[in-house]
């Protein structure tokens, strides 16, 4: 998958973890490369986590906790940009 598909994937899922901010997470996405790096991050870590859920060994697999921690650190750091961002944030 190229760069630009990774970060779009990004931007999607983080769309639909914050839908109510939409618009925003779009403009971002257009106007700030480090947010983009962000949403192939996210993308990233949504793919490995599934990749290591689908296993038949998942449940003792310690990669699925590390990857569920990035996701939500993620999901954080996405959340301040969003505060910073927004008029009233």
């Amino acid at each position: 998958m190229a760069k630009a598909d990774v970060a779009e994937a990004g931007l999607a899922q983080a769309v639909e973890r914050f839908p109510e901010a939409a618009a925003t997470l779009h403009r971002l996405a257009r106007s700030d490369a480090d947010f983009r790096e962000i949403c192939e991050e996210y993308a990233l870590a949504q793919e490995s986590l599934a990749r290591f859920e689908a296993r038949p060994d998942a449940a003792e697999r310690p990669e699925v906790d590390d990857y569920r921690t990035v996701i939500a650190e993620l999901e954080g750091e996405i959340d301040r940009i969003l505060k910073e961002a927004e008029p009233d944030g």
